[in-house]
């Protein structure tokens, strides 16, 4: 029971590491989102911003950003996936994609960038 209780607060306190630091992560791909933004509209809208930076020699048709959305104590809510098309190989693209979700979250963190 103690162990169970310790690693539950020690991937806790890993997890808000994480959360707090807020960069980009790529799944080996030379795939990498800088500057990570949640924003609102003066509406409430609320989107999820960034550049997408390729790495590779090639482009990419299109790409697809996996964001978690968080609560305000940093417990998951809900995944999203934000298409990004024509990245250019050696070069980077800015995106942005509308948050369509009716759960109510504070905080989002890239997870992944995925690519065909």
């Amino acid at each position: 029971m103690i162990q169970r209780l310790f690693g539950a607060v020690l991937l806790f306190i890993l997890g808000g590491g994480v959360l707090a630091c807020g960069s980009g992560q790529n799944s080996g791909t030379n795939l990498e989102v800088i500057n990570p933004r949640l924003v609102q509209t003066p509406d409430g809208q609320r989107s999820f911003t960034g550049t997408l930076v390729n790495e590779r020699s090639q482009p990419l048709s299109i790409a697809q950003v996996e964001v978690a959305l968080y609560d305000e104590n940093g417990s998951p809510v809900e995944t999203v996936r934000i298409e990004v098309k024509d990245i250019p190989g050696q070069d980077s693209v800015e995106f942005s994609g509308t948050i369509d979700s009716d759960r109510p979250f504070q905080q989002a963190q890239v997870k992944s960038v995925f690519t065909p």
